[in-house]
């Protein structure tokens, strides 16, 4: 790695390729939001790693993407319930996976998906990820705006729908957050080119067939990927920085 996580909040220059985070780790060969697939992720070559966040009825914050498990809401199972519900190795403490992130040297973008545990979740990545290593993300405007108001040195990101550009003005500045985060749907609606005139940076997520990879490589407006296919999107973000430097 060559820049953190909060440089990647600033525009980055044309011959510089977009960071390549993979989405809840790298899931081809281990389950996703697993310590498998972060380490695996390491191995891949990825900058970083897309985790989502959320906290069980024993008050154990862990790494799990759905609000359901089955039929019924994390929240309302214990740990070990939730993952006697899910593949081994899935469902880690969040602490678990920061460590591993950490030994691999990889930055994190953290996904709060629920109000609630603002303070416990940043206490816990701040004792493990130095500043430049994180950037906490989520749709929720006022989770956003809380992170702001009691940690103002954090780098935020604003998560758009695919529906969400609409009100990405309004959305933006109640939320105070640092960057963007649209759906690659958005990509066509020119989003990247509104934030970039704002200031801010983008960072695309799904990211994954290989027309929508190139594209959003080559556009100096996204400064990272978040993607399915990490394996994919590096060797291509590395074709089209190869290509842009020989012009």
């Amino acid at each position: 790695m060559t820049h953190g996580a909060t440089a990647a909040t600033v525009p980055r220059d044309g011959a510089t390729p977009p960071l390549v985070f993979a989405h809840r780790g790298a899931w081809d060969q281990a389950p996703q939001n697993s310590l498998a697939a972060i380490r695996r992720a390491a191995a891949l070559g990825c900058d970083g790693v897309e985790i989502d966040v959320r906290r069980t009825a024993d008050g154990r914050l862990v790494v799990v993407h759905d609000a359901r498990l089955g039929w019924r809401p994390v929240g309302r199972l214990t740990h070990r319930q939730a993952q006697a519900r899910m593949l081994p190795g899935q469902a880690p403490l969040l602490g678990e996976v920061l460590d591993a992130a950490a030994a691999e040297r990889l930055l994190v973008d953290v996904e709060l998906k629920e109000d609630g545990y603002v303070e416990e979740a940043l206490a816990l990545v701040a004792q493990r990820l130095p500043a430049d290593a994180f950037v906490v993300t989520s749709f929720r405007v006022a989770l956003l705006a809380q992170v702001k108001r009691t940690h103002p040195q954090v780098r935020t990101g604003l998560l758009l729908a695919p529906r969400g550009a609409r009100r990405a003005g309004r959305r933006l500045r109640e939320s105070g957050a640092d960057f963007l985060l649209p759906h690659v749907s958005l990509l066509r609606t020119g989003i990247v080119e509104w934030a970039a005139g704002h200031g801010l940076v983008s960072w695309l997520w799904t990211v994954n067939d290989d027309s929508a990879l190139r594209a959003a490589a080559g556009d100096p407006g996204v400064s990272a990927l978040i993607t399915d296919h990490p394996a994919r999107a590096i060797e291509l973000s590395h074709f089209v920085d190869l290509a842009d430097s020989r012009e």
